[in-house]
């Protein structure tokens, strides 16, 4: 895929219209006005990627996802920054930048430097590979969004991934990374204005430092996952719904709700963000007005994506609403898999009671124990301990100003992250701590302006900031060691086949595919760690999410499994085995496959031996057993043995 222009100019660009197109929005909903420069660009930025992703969306379906129609939409945005003319800037006194300041500047363009080493590195993210960036290539190469029915990773709310499509389009893979990086740098930015305001230009620092380096923000932020530019949209979210409380202002109310929407557009569990947002939004005397405001606003933002998934299978949430709503087309779906499907989400996802007793202690457990339950992943994509080490300093501030509490604006961005918080865990839903990335800033700057504010008062300033620079100390160590693999490419000068082949799990096939097969083939697989590094077309395998092949461990029928592999234009299939000796194993799932080739329906065409890779920040030291991979073709239907029909 050639990119139409060079990797820096490209992101820069797709900046300058992302900030354009939210100073647009900005003028509109009337916020402009009181925002200083720093915020106006934070809550351009923020708004404007959400911009771009609902215009990617209808420019996709419409046959234009490509380089050209991209351009256009790009410069529109630039334009747009025209929307900030004439609109005086509010005076704001602006001291010297003190040593202090300087220090946390100093540590902030290290972390930033850190984020640029991964931002020139190839995709290596398990998840981006799987889908963030699989999709928008798949998209580009077919120049138009279609539908993908796979739970979890296809049929769900691809907001954001339209700005992927827009950076690989214009600036090829660069482009692509670097946006992951940009993009990841909305948030913290937001945090520091949010911060700044309420608290002063050095807890702003200090905030958006935290959250920056916070381990799960570290982990995914300058990869494809959507958590750390949702928290964008979150906070400019619940900033603007606490200035609609506050001002009684409908725009205001209108922008809570695009930013909402933006959100719930990009993940499912936005939806329950509009929830919290919007019942925040309503405890108050204009409930109906702004209700409806937020509503609307919510919606057009964000209601395409769910009617998208209910043209294509009569479910909005698919598969959530398997049973209950009758679906378009059968083989999409079935109750063997909404049975797998539900029994995995427990198994894998879920691992404490949801209860209120739970919902407390979760965060002190996640935090303290991580442990105890390694499905939380909070020890390498937690939220790190500030909030915990703030906390004492925050619940004073609480009660020395009690009487101010309800009509600060911060009291109503902290609701807006309680309310959301109750929903999320009381419901049930998956308990993995880098879920709720989207919401911790909502708590990072209440918590870090109710801190400062107690400890300034009370003359223990200097022991809040030690609390900062013990959790700075620990998440620039963390930040390090996560940038090593990226460094060492950048130092020794690893080419980009070294460097996968090092980084991510059993690549040592795919070159030999990208060379051998072409358009007329497509390869099935279910290591997800391949699919965006193939150029060939794919189809993904896996047992709960996708029904159109079944590969459930009940899955037994083989001469059915080769009917439906050719259903799909199937024509390869990648399979794996253990260097050491592989295993025979029962034939159930995909293992069906060995069936097939003594039928005489598959072929080896090529094989390799791969490395496993069970961690890319230490590869070295968790190397997983090598594998033989092997690509094998299917044949035609006349390798069924006597009595197995490719029809019935």
């Amino acid at each position: 895929m050639t990119a139409a222009l060079t990797a820096p100019l490209a992101v820069a660009l797709q900046t300058a219209a992302c900030v354009g197109f939210g100073l647009a929005a900005l003028r509109l909903t009337g916020l402009l006005a009181g925002l200083s420069l720093g915020e106006r660009l934070a809550w351009g930025f923020a708004l404007g990627m959400g911009v771009l992703g609902w215009l990617g969306f209808w420019t996709g379906i419409a046959g234009g996802f490509a380089a050209g129609p991209f351009a256009a939409v790009l410069a529109v945005g630039v334009l747009a920054n025209g929307a900030a003319w004439g609109v005086p800037l509010p005076a704001r006194e602006q001291g010297a930048v003190t040593p202090w300041q300087w220090l946390l500047l100093a540590a902030l363009a290290a972390a930033l430097a850190g984020d640029l080493a991964e931002g020139l590195a190839p995709p290596t993210d398990t998840d981006s590979l799987a889908y963030h960036f699989d999709l928008p290539k798949r998209f580009l190469m077919a120049g138009e969004v279609f539908f993908v029915p796979r739970a979890v990773d296809g049929a769900v709310p691809l907001l954001t991934h339209m700005t992927y499509g827009a950076a690989l389009a214009l600036g090829g893979e660069r482009g692509l990374t670097l946006w992951a990086m940009v993009s990841g740098w909305a948030a913290p930015a937001l945090v520091y204005a949010a911060c700044a305001r309420h608290a002063g230009r050095t807890w702003g620092l200090a905030a958006a430092l935290l959250f920056l380096t916070t381990p799960a923000v570290v982990y995914g932020a300058g990869s494809g996952q959507v958590e750390a530019r949702n928290a964008a949209y979150a906070l400019a979210a619940a900033l603007a719904v606490a200035l609609a409380r506050r001002d009684g202002a409908t725009g205001a109310a209108v922008a809570a709700g695009l930013a909402a929407g933006f959100f719930a557009a990009s993940k499912y569990t936005g939806l329950l963000f509009v929830l919290a947002a919007g019942l925040v939004l309503v405890a108050q005397r204009r409930w109906f007005s702004h209700g409806l405001a937020f509503g609307l606003g919510a919606l057009a933002a964000g209601g395409q994506w769910y009617l998208w998934n209910f043209a294509h299978t009569g479910d909005p949430v698919f598969p959530m609403l398997y049973g209950v709503l009758p679906y378009a087309t059968p083989d999409l779906w079935d109750p063997g898999h909404a049975a797998t499907f539900r029994a995995m989400m427990l198994r894998e996802e879920v691992v404490l009671p949801s209860s209120p007793l739970w919902m407390v202690a979760y965060p002190f457990v996640a935090t303290l124990f991580s442990g105890a339950y390694p499905i939380l992943e909070s020890g390498r994509t937690g939220l790190g301990p500030f909030v915990l080490l703030a906390l004492p300093f925050a619940a004073l501030a609480l009660w020395r100003f009690r009487r101010r509490l309800v009509g600060h604006p911060l009291f109503t961005v902290g609701a807006v992250a309680a309310v959301f918080y109750a929903v999320w865990f009381l419901m049930g839903s998956p308990q993995r701590v880098r879920h709720l990335v989207p919401v911790y800033p909502l708590l990072l700057v209440c918590v870090t302006a109710a801190a400062a504010r107690w400890a300034a008062a009370a003359g223990a300033t200097r022991v809040l900031g030690a609390a900062v620079a013990v959790t700075l100390g620990l998440q620039l160590a963390g930040q390090g060691l996560f940038t090593l693999g990226p460094l060492r490419r950048l130092i020794h000068g690893e080419g980009r086949d070294t460097y996968l082949a090092r980084m991510v799990p059993n690549y040592d096939l795919v070159p030999w595919i990208n060379a051998h097969l072409g358009p007329g083939d497509r390869i099935a697989l279910t290591g997800r760690s391949q699919n965006y590094l193939i150029d060939a077309p794919i189809f993904y395998l896996h047992y709960a999410d996708e029904a159109r092949v079944d590969t459930r461990f009940e899955a037994d029928d083989p001469a059915r499994f080769l009917r439906q592999l050719r259903a799909q234009g199937i024509t390869h299939l990648w399979v794996s085995g253990l260097a050491s000796g592989e295993t025979t194993g029962g034939q159930v799932g995909f293992a069906m496959w060995r069936t097939l080739a003594q039928w005489g329906c598959l072929e080896e065409v090529h094989a390799a031996e791969s490395r496993g890779v069970a961690s890319r920040t230490l590869p070295t030291l968790r190397d997983k057993p090598r594998t033989i991979d092997r690509v094998m073709r299917l044949r035609g239907p006349d390798c069924l043995p006597a009595g197995k029909s490719s029809t019935d």
